[in-house]
């Protein structure tokens, strides 16, 4: 079944320019007891809270660590479902820490990561000019497994959230490995960036080595490997519930790439919020934080969607 659902929010006024957004090891560990959370995380009220710990977790790919954080109620003793949350391009975990934060105190073990190469700041190994897509699919292909291998979590139930070029990458692996997931759910999915990356790499000599309005940087193996993907003949048959969240007032992948992709998916809902530029807070928004205002924060909507979800799908 195929719905929309039209969220109202007070409408924010955002000036900018059109730019682009921009079988492996498993070596995750058992998460230990009461660990303390070594990185500040801004705190969502959702409801009844748990109380949350965290600890590193760390994944295998080709010879590359990759860093994550999970949350989780160290209290409870049953398996408990998992949300795997896959950041946007040029960002970090951090930039989903605050979704995983409030994931967690739903009663779901919940688990953002670097993607490798995927950011100049990221705590996994990579070189950004190595970095494309296809191997944030392969992390993300590997991080699974080692979520799945966690003793607090229910491996029947993982579910993937991804936002930006992280959607994609999500939207990709689930429709390759349909039963490994429950659900997922898409933040402004980045289905567009074949489209963004011949736009832009078109404009004068790039190097080795090109820059989406300091947003997103491409390395000629990423432009390569993306430019004549056709991402739509990828997406769509992941047959499990699908939730896609995306701002009507996105100008760097606009809601059209939303409205056709959830056409695609046998049982999809948009869930459409007004106003919203590429990014629901200010992490989230990268280096747009400064044009688009750290105000604009749409959480307090977003959230609540996140969570009805889960708890129907459960």
């Amino acid at each position: 079944m195929k719905k929309t659902v039209i969220v109202l929010l007070g409408f924010i006024a955002v000036a900018m320019c059109f730019t682009a957004c921009s079988s492996d090891d498993d070596n995750g560990s058992m998460l230990p007891d009461n660990t303390e959370n070594e990185e500040t995380t801004d705190s969502v009220q959702t409801g009844t809270e748990l109380v949350v710990d965290s600890a590193e977790v760390w994944s295998e790919r080709d010879g590359n660590r990759i860093f994550g954080m999970m949350y989780y109620n160290s209290a409870s003793s049953k398996k408990q479902p998992a949300v795997i949350l896959s950041h946007s391009s040029s960002l970090t975990h951090e930039a989903m820490s605050g979704y995983a934060l409030a994931i967690a105190k739903m009663g779901y073990a919940a688990y953002c990561f670097d993607f490798c190469g995927g950011s100049d700041k990221s705590k996994s190994d990579g070189k950004t000019d190595e970095m494309t897509v296809f191997t944030e699919v392969e992390d993300l292909r590997s991080v699974v497994k080692t979520v799945k291998s966690q003793a607090n979590v229910e491996p029947s139930q993982v579910y993937l959230l991804g936002s930006s070029q992280g959607g994609l990458v999500s939207a990709l692996l689930a429709d390759e490995c349909p039963d490994d997931f429950a659900g997922m759910i898409l933040f402004y999915p980045a289905f567009n960036i074949p489209e963004m990356v011949n736009l832009f790499s078109g404009f004068g000599d790039w190097g080795d080595f090109g820059d989406f309005g300091g947003m997103m940087s491409m390395s000629e193996a990423y432009i390569n490997s993306i430019k004549d993907f056709d991402v739509w003949s990828h997406i769509g048959k992941f047959s499990k519930p699908v939730c896609i969240i995306h701002g009507t007032a996105d100008m760097i992948v606009p809601i059209s790439n939303s409205e056709k992709a959830v056409g695609l998916y046998p049982s999809a809902t948009l869930n459409k919020i007004e106003g919203a530029n590429h990014g629901f807070n200010a992490a989230n928004l990268g280096s747009m934080g400064s044009m688009m205002g750290a105000s604009a924060n749409y959480d307090s909507v977003v959230l609540p969607i996140v969570e009805s979800f889960l708890k129907s799908n459960k």
